[in-house]
């Protein structure tokens, strides 16, 4: 009988959405609450989401024909995390202001481009690469994205006027 009622509120529990599960993903939320559950989500991709982002707030979950896309502020830096379908961290994409860029970064950027106003960064990390920098500068005469990698700054972009 115990068993008779245990099995349907498990069914239950197994089906709500993300946003109203109590587990450590408590602040987890999907961008589509109404048809995605956490089971949707690899539990790989889950578990190494909490371990590295465990304190992350109202991340949600997107997922494409190849990926699982996290997306979330922490600390005033807007992330996207992906995963491939089988749970595996593909990248981590950071955007943040220049006050969140490191000294000796800043300091290289600036010291080319010095009458530009650093806009915007997207910081890329991919899992057994060096760290990719791409910066948006604006200034008086126009706007310039630079590429920044292992030290080497190269333009990748430019529009005047």
């Amino acid at each position: 009988m115990a068993l008779g009622l245990l099995l349907p509120c498990l069914y239950v529990a197994a089906r709500q959405p993300l946003s109203s599960r109590s587990l450590a993903t408590a602040n987890v939320k999907t961008a589509r609450p109404e048809n995605q559950y956490l089971n949707n989500v690899n539990v790989r991709a889950m578990r190494d989401f909490i371990s590295r982002y465990g304190d992350a707030e109202e991340a949600e979950w997107h997922q494409t024909n190849t990926s699982y896309v996290a997306v979330f502020t922490r600390y005033s830096v807007r992330y996207r995390v992906i995963y491939t379908n089988r749970g595996e961290l593909s990248y981590t994409m950071k955007y943040y202001e220049e006050k969140k860029m490191a000294r000796n970064i800043r300091a290289q950027v600036k010291s080319t481009y010095y009458d530009y106003k650093i806009f915007i960064v997207q910081e890329i990390e991919t899992p057994d690469h060096p760290t990719i920098y791409i910066i948006n500068l604006q200034g008086d005469a126009g706007w310039k994205k630079v590429r920044l990698c292992q030290g080497e700054m190269e333009l990748m972009e430019e529009k005047k006027g």
